[in-house]
């Protein structure tokens, strides 16, 4: 049976060394994504001398290992049937995810029955193109609007200094989107920017901040790694028009002087959906997905 332990922002810090040059941060189950939202996730991990192994909660579908990420040599296959006579004896169905497109013709090479239970699209934006929101046909007048009615307005990198801010901020953006406040879905993303805000440093976490001098319009907190920026958190004040066009525009001016790249999870909602295509947003989709390893 693999030891595994609670995933905790050492062993997300840890992983960052192993993963370079890898594209596991490209999906919405990255390392750090599970660390940040690891109160849905519940995820865990070993390491050892060959392997490090990875196991988290996807809602719906239930236990999940990741694809096993290698340190030195091993052999996958070998490791694969270790992975499931982990599952076996924990009495949970073997599933493994997420694979990337790309990666998916190394497990069918070794005669690995396959059935997809889960498919995901992760778009891989141009921060270029993000950033230049504010010139795009589709939100150029929102962004002059917002900037014309919140003149004092400004975008600040964010400091743990920023929290108390961040948090009275969520209790009336809670308020405006009018989300009920003992909705089970809330809980989780204020427990997720209590951990970027915690470990901002230590990640090296990238946040924007969008605020006058008394108010707070909106924030992002993003991570950078194989050369995208990931953004894990995006609040923005949906009754403030472009306030989130401006918001995002940006981050990525932010993050676009260290990375080519966004990354984010293809938008399950119509709002954010048409936010990007109206924008004119061109963007690679990068597919994956988890699969069930059947006998």
């Amino acid at each position: 049976m693999i030891n595994f332990h609670k995933y905790s922002f050492l062993d997300c810090k840890r992983l960052r060394t192993y993963l370079k040059d890898s594209h596991s941060f490209l999906t919405e189950y990255n390392p750090m994504w599970l660390f940040i939202w690891s109160d849905i996730y519940k995820p865990e991990i070993s390491f050892t001398n060959e392997y490090i192994f990875i196991r988290y909660i996807v809602p719906e579908i239930g236990k999940v290992y990741y694809p096993p990420l290698p340190v030195q040599g091993g052999n996958l296959q070998m490791t694969l049937l270790e992975m499931e006579d982990d599952a076996k004896e924990r009495n949970i169905p073997f599933y493994l995810g997420p694979l990337l497109d790309n990666d998916l013709s190394t497990y069918k090479a070794l005669s690995i029955n396959l059935k997809e239970v889960e498919k995901k699209n992760t778009w891989i934006l141009s921060s270029d193109n993000l950033a230049n929101l504010d010139k795009s046909r589709g939100f150029k007048n929102e962004i002059k609007s917002f900037n014309k009615e919140h003149k004092n307005c400004f975008l600040k990198k964010t400091v743990k200094e920023d929290f108390p801010a961040l948090i009275e901020f969520l209790s009336v953006y809670r308020e405006t989107a009018k989300i009920d406040k003992d909705d089970f879905n809330f809980f989780p993303k204020l427990n997720a920017l209590k951990k970027c805000m915690e470990h901002l440093y230590e990640l090296d976490l990238i946040g924007v901040t969008l605020q006058d001098e008394n108010e707070v319009y909106g924030f992002a907190i993003g991570s950078i790694m194989d050369n995208a920026f990931y953004i894990h958190l995006t609040f923005a004040r949906e009754d403030v028009p472009g306030a989130k066009a401006t918001l995002i525009s940006g981050i990525t001016k932010y993050a676009g002087a260290v990375t080519r790249f966004v990354s984010i999870p293809a938008p399950s909602d119509d709002f954010t959906r048409d936010f990007y295509e109206k924008a004119g947003v061109q963007r690679m989709e990068k597919y994956n997905a988890t699969f069930q390893i059947k006998e």
